[in-house]
């Protein structure tokens, strides 16, 4: 075998990069898995799709060179005005326009004042525009382009307004702002207002009858709205009067009927009564507490200690007396020694000692006493107080919920006399500023005659469209190939999939698809041979013990060619492994038959169902191609599937395989249906076809992961119908030309 190898790219043939097993494919997976995409990935997509590139292109600058030719010229005109935030002014006051100017909103109120309907319909009337020829006639589309976007595209340009019944221009207002472009000038207090006409001398005095109407509007409106604001004042201040009238009234009547009397404090702070009371009465009552609190104590502390209380050890009067009745008691005892207790002078002692123990338990009695009566006075005065004081806080909290009231008609009372004093203030300033007129706008610079125009700009125009093109062309590739989801990009495959290459089909031309199915045999020398001789290189390489016996070809759906690849295959294979056998399995759709020239009134569907038996002729078919056999897939039977799963093909495939060097099966494709899933544990290995451009990525995810579930060995894939370009291994470049 080793003899025959060595011409077919096994030992120095070129074969190209594509010559790796399958365990070095995965490896080279496992290496790409986390590089990011490269620019030729891009540029991939855009050569591949670059018809639509081209076309879009195209398109768009036809349309920019044909328009630029189409739009009638237009001229610009320019008058810079300066807009104060205030008029000049030689009263310390404001006037009534002046009012509220500082705000934000100021220049742009102006500017849209500039492009308002009372401005045109001024310009329009002095200039009678109503008559002019730029303005066409009702129902007809405006003949003005502005802007270079117009100017690429006119079709985009809006109808113009139907005229109304004035013929002065009322029907024209629209258009006219259409002209009127109003650009601030930033970080100042200019804006450049420019008006746009073929006629250059309309475009001049357009704008500058613009700027003359503005500053009319705006004496007018000073005028007027001081004139307003008069008469609106009179009539406030009026209202306004009886209003502080009114409210003044109220309040005296509400504080005179509730009794709200005021006092003031030394440090002359205003505050009322009754608040004035809760705070004396909360002092007293805080005074009161501490004393009881100091007076409950000493009470407890002689109920608790008794006699050796400190009040009673401290008192003189009590010292003295013990002492005494100790002296007393110590002379009794001595005396005991002597006489006896019925002795005159003991009976005596006796009857002393007994009358200074009275003594001195009265005085501690009479202490005891006059702590607790102490005691009770604080406890009594701290309850009165504290009866007193809540009294006086129901008072207070009567008294704030008056004051609520009070306080109420009191705010309106200052709010009307602030807002009657505004008002009347108001008035003599107005008054005395209605008879100024004064303007804050200016005219900086006149518009001018324009020379040149303004558009079309056909360099820049042309420019834009290049750029559009260019950058929606290639939006449009990007969207396409986004929208696309069939396999192409091997690369792509192998990362997200793992599925490992076991080769690319170049794609031919129409004419020589019929020719396409035994390829490897008619043109042994050609760049598809060649393609099928790597697959079958692949196939001997995919195992380190021994290339796979039993392989099944097949794929997801139809029409991708897994006849074509098993039948090129096959033949690749008979000059590694020598004598071979094909075998077809699709018994719904059979295509062995035809594209060997046999017949197909008996097959493998004859042998599966009991009616012919392996020995028979018939069964195993010689082929034009030395050392290839075929078994034809016979008659349609009603149950492909269970005759494709039944011991008697597993017996057939061991018989076949005592003969043969190899077997391949063209088997039907996976999905919607379960026959090839019948034979995947019954061979070797399983190769899958999938054609470029017409498998979808979804059908081959699904095909793997049916393959998977079934425990199924998968050796490989190969796509068929690359494109030249597309192919990521280039050796084919040298014979091969994409002429589809």
């Amino acid at each position: 075998m080793d003899k025959e190898l060595q011409p077919y790219g096994l030992s120095g043939h070129p074969a190209g990069p594509q010559q790796l097993s399958p365990a070095a494919a995965l490896a080279g997976i496992q290496m790409e898995e986390n590089e990011n995409i490269h620019l030729r990935d891009y540029l991939r997509v855009l050569s591949g799709r670059r018809w639509i590139l081209a076309a879009f292109l195209t398109f768009v600058m036809v349309a920019a060179v044909v328009s630029n030719f189409m739009v009638k010229p237009v001229y610009t005109a320019t008058v810079t005005i300066k807009i104060d935030k205030e008029t000049p002014n030689i009263l310390a006051f404001k006037g009534a326009y002046e009012a509220g100017q500082n705000d934000d909103g100021y220049y742009q109120t102006q500017y849209r004042i500039l492009k308002s309907r009372n401005i045109a319909d001024r310009v329009i009337r002095k200039l009678n525009l109503g008559g002019n020829k730029e303005f066409v006639p009702a129902g007809s589309r405006q003949a003005f382009k502005e802007g270079a976007v117009f100017s690429i595209f006119p079709f985009l340009q809006e109808e113009g307004d139907e005229r109304g019944p004035d013929a002065a221009g009322e029907g024209i207002v629209k258009p006219f702002l259409k002209r009127v472009k109003v650009d601030p000038v930033p970080n100042s207090q200019l804006v450049n207002v420019s008006f746009a006409a073929h006629d250059p001398a309309l475009a001049r005095d357009a704008a500058n009858a613009i700027a003359t109407a503005y500053i009319d509007y705006n004496v007018e409106s000073q005028y007027d709205a001081g004139r307003q604001a008069r008469g609106w004042l009179e009539q406030q201040i009026k209202i306004m009067k009886a209003r502080l009238e009114d409210s003044e009234g109220k309040l005296n009547q509400y504080a005179a009927g509730n009794q709200m009397l005021y006092i003031e404090d030394k440090d002359r702070v205003k505050q009322s009564l009754v608040d004035y009371t809760l705070g004396y009465m909360a002092e007293s009552l805080d005074q009161a507490v501490a004393e009881r609190i100091g007076k409950e104590s000493r009470y407890a502390e002689l109920k608790e200690a008794g006699e050796n209380s400190r009040e009673v050890i401290d008192n003189l009067l009590i010292q003295q007396m013990k002492s005494q009745y100790a002296t007393l008691v110590a002379q009794y005892n001595n005396q005991l020694k002597t006489f006896k207790p019925s002795y005159p002078q003991m009976k005596n002692l006796q009857s002393q000692i007994i009358s200074m123990a009275a003594s001195i338990r009265k005085d501690e009695l009479g202490i005891f006493k006059s702590i607790k009566g102490e005691y009770m006075a604080a406890l009594n005065k701290e309850n009165k107080l504290k009866r007193v004081f809540d009294s006086q806080k129901k008072a207070a909290i009567d008294f704030q919920r008056k004051m609520v009231e009070y306080q109420i008609l009191k705010r309106e009372v200052d709010t009307n006399q602030v807002l009657y004093l505004s008002l009347l203030q108001r008035l003599k300033e107005i008054t005395v500023s209605a008879t100024m007129t004064s303007t804050n706008i200016q005219v900086l610079d006149w518009a001018r005659l324009p020379k040149k125009p303004s558009s079309p700009q056909k360099a820049r125009n042309l420019m834009v469209a290049l750029f559009l093109g260019f950058t929606g062309g290639i939006g449009a590739v990007f969207f396409a190939e986004y929208l696309d989801n069939t396999v192409k990009d091997i690369s792509e495959i192998e990362r997200k999939m793992k599925l490992a290459p076991l080769g690319v089909i170049p794609r031919r031309k129409r004419a020589e698809l019929e020719e396409l199915s035994l390829v490897s045999h008619a043109d042994n020398k050609g760049p598809l041979a060649e393609a099928f001789r790597s697959v079958g290189t692949f196939i001997l390489f995919s195992s380190a013990v021994r290339p796979p016996k039993t392989i099944l070809i097949t794929s997801p759906g139809e029409g991708e060619g897994k006849t074509t690849v098993a039948c090129n295959t096959s033949i690749a294979l008979t000059k590694y492994l020598g004598k071979g056998v094909i075998v077809d399995a699709d018994l719904r759709k059979s295509n062995l038959h035809k594209i060997f020239g046999i017949e197909n009134g008996r097959g493998l569907s004859t042998y599966l169902s009991g009616n012919m038996e392996f020995s028979e002729d018939g069964l195993i078919r010689s082929t034009s191609v030395p050392a290839l056999d075929v078994i034809p897939a016979g008659p349609v039977p009603p149950n492909p599937s269970e005759l494709l799963g039944s011991a008697k093909m597993k017996e057939l495939l061991e018989r076949l395989g005592s003969t043969y060097n190899f077997i391949i099966i063209d088997s039907a494709p996976v999905l919607g249906m379960a026959d090839s899933v019948c034979l995947c544990n019954l061979v070797d290995g399983v190769i899958t076809v999938a054609k470029s451009g017409q498998t979808t990525k979804d059908a081959l995810k699904e095909t793997k992961k049916v393959l998977e579930y079934v425990n199924s060995k998968v050796l490989g894939l190969v796509i068929n119908g690359v494109k030249g370009n597309d192919m990521r291994y280039r050796y084919y470049s040298a014979y091969y030309r994409d002429d589809v």
